[in-house]
């Protein structure tokens, strides 16, 4: 069987959720301009977007954090809880790294800032459709600049692992990128357990960002 009859992967079906009407038609064109993804839906606020996930089951949903009824963080809690296979991607105009890390911790995969969410697309979905965590640069920005975590040292090896973590990154991609052996990530991610007792990819992800690892 040749290359031709193999077939094309399909396109990851997306759903837009914002309550303003022009940039729930901006996002819907410039998806049509972006390869490998296709908008399926688009809805004004929090419910309608838990039912449109409910009946449609999208690949990816992209989220205004402050719409009318339940607001992003709450939709993105609710819509994983039912749906865990779904990649929410968060849109929001406050730039504020605790939000960002709170959206994190409540399982988004990205958050992308409204002022800029047109030039960014493309590259927070192919980051997310990629296994990877997607930060607009200035609220990654931001992340940097708040105070960080109490000084924990950490070797470069973990400090590369972790980052590989953060990004979302499985232990075999780690190992590839760095040329180690799966033994040794492990190794290192249970180091970093242990040292920074962080237990979960939410946690170690927050304290790479305050650790400006993500920038």
């Amino acid at each position: 069987m040749g290359l031709e009859d193999l077939d094309p992967m399909p396109d990851l079906r997306v759903i837009v959720a914002d309550d303003q009407l022009l940039v729930r038609a901006g996002i819907q064109h410039l998806l049509q301009e972006i390869a490998g993804f296709v908008c399926i839906g688009t809805v004004p606020d929090g419910e309608q977007a838990l039912r449109a996930c409910a009946d449609a089951e999208p690949d990816i949903l992209l989220l205004d954090m402050h719409m009318p009824g339940p607001d992003g963080l709450s939709v993105t809690r609710q819509v994983l809880a039912q749906h865990p296979a779904v990649h929410v991607v968060i849109l929001s105009s406050d730039t504020s790294a605790d939000l960002a890390r709170r959206t994190l911790a409540a399982g988004a995969r990205g958050y992308v800032s409204k002022d800029f969410v047109l030039d960014e697309l493309a590259s927070a979905l192919k980051a997310i459709a990629s296994g990877r965590v997607y930060l607009s640069p200035d609220i990654a920005l931001a992340a940097m600049q708040t105070d960080r975590e109490p000084e924990v040292p950490l070797t470069p090896r973990q400090c590369d692992v972790l980052k590989g973590i953060a990004q979302g990154q499985s232990s075999k991609e780690i190992a590839r990128e760095m040329g180690v052996s799966l033994k040794t990530v492990a190794y290192h991610r249970a180091e970093l357990i242990q040292r920074l007792d962080l237990h979960d990819v939410a946690s170690l992800t927050r304290f790479a960002m305050r650790q400006g690892l993500l920038a």
